[in-house]
């Protein structure tokens, strides 16, 4: 899967699969690999939900500049401070130097402590905050702590009824073959 695949009105996945990690975490084997699921929103701004592994960020952003073309990124949702949903915040504040992350108030300190970022780079948001991209793509915000870290979150398109869940209901392997459960082997993913 190396383009970006629309998910719903205005929404695109643009995730990576990772065939070369072999432990999540240096510890849980990944026999099937795993997946880095960022997704696209575009209204009359473009926002970003989570990132990607900073090794795959090129992948990332071909998908990503299939969509927008040359329009600028607004905002990149951080759900997650994990490098696999955070891994790109550096160069993509270097391709978009207007760029705003949008997280919780614990959300802005590990930026500030991984990536540099300050306080004038970061969107901080509440719980059920919402943020209008014009267009009919508004989003709203959900603390999810304890999720995985303390600062998880998830972030719900309103209009097309999208919720990106972060880690709640994930689980380990690569996509190959699709992202709708009618296009993957669903009986792995039972047996996991």
């Amino acid at each position: 899967m190396h383009e970006a695949v629309a998910v719903a009105k205005g929404i695109y996945w643009v995730g990576v699969n990772d065939h070369e990690t072999d432990l999540f975490e240096a510890y849980w084997p990944l026999p099937r690999g795993v997946s880095y699921n960022s997704y696209l929103v575009v209204g009359d701004e473009a926002l970003l939900v989570d990132t990607v592994k900073s090794s795959f960020f090129g992948e990332l952003m071909d998908k990503v500049r299939s969509v927008l073309g040359g329009r600028p990124l607004s905002y990149v949702v951080v759900n997650h401070m994990e490098p696999d949903h955070s891994g790109s915040a550096r160069m993509l504040k270097a391709l978009y130097p207007g760029l705003k992350f949008v997280g919780n108030s614990k959300t802005l300190e590990m930026l500030k402590s991984f990536y540099g970022l300050g306080e004038r780079d970061v969107l901080v948001v509440k719980d059920g905050d919402r943020l209008d991209l014009g267009g009919g793509h508004a989003l709203s915000f959900h603390t999810i702590p304890m999720v995985h870290w303390p600062e998880t979150m998830a972030t719900y398109h309103e209009g097309e009824g999208v919720l990106f869940s972060c880690d709640a209901f994930g689980g380990f392997g690569c996509l190959d073959g699709g992202i709708f459960d009618d296009e993957v082997d669903m009986e792995y993913y039972e047996d996991e």
